[in-house]
């Protein structure tokens, strides 16, 4: 009987001893899972061809090697990418739209993982294209 007890009691604390062990693994940032930082102050414009510019300022974070744009029309589907490799700059034009419709866009910012940020997602609507002034939306600034 004394002998169970020892032997449990030893097998405690050999699971305890091991476990403290393996804390700092467990409790070690693991730099794979951290999230990747979004860029910021996305926003999107509906120019008088009926494009959209899209701009950003770019992600905080020193690892980014590029950005990817998402679109879809607003209410319709899930959104797909336009970008056909990393955008290296902080503005995209979108040459693919349709006047007189609603775009959602959601651009996320990539690691040098290949990893993706959070998106950040940006409504715009496209203009009317008669004689390159009228617009449905006569309050955005096409800069």
């Amino acid at each position: 009987m004394v002998f169970r007890k020892e032997a449990a009691l030893v097998m405690a604390l050999a699971s305890v001893v091991f476990m403290l062990g393996c804390t700092d693994e467990l409790n070690a940032p693991n730099t794979d899972e951290q999230p990747v930082l979004p860029p910021t102050n996305v926003s999107a414009f509906a120019l008088s061809d009926g494009h959209v510019r899209v701009k950003w300022d770019a992600s905080s974070e020193p690892t980014i090697s590029g950005y990817n744009l998402y679109r879809r029309e607003v209410g319709v589907g899930k959104p797909g990418k336009i970008n056909n490799g990393r955008i290296q700059a902080t503005e995209y034009v979108d040459e693919s739209t349709q006047a007189l419709k609603n775009y959602e866009y959601r651009l996320t910012a990539v690691n040098s993982k290949g990893k993706e940020s959070r998106f950040v997602s940006v409504i715009v609507g496209t203009r009317l294209i008669e004689d390159g002034t009228s617009s449905k939306y006569p309050d955005l600034d096409t800069n």
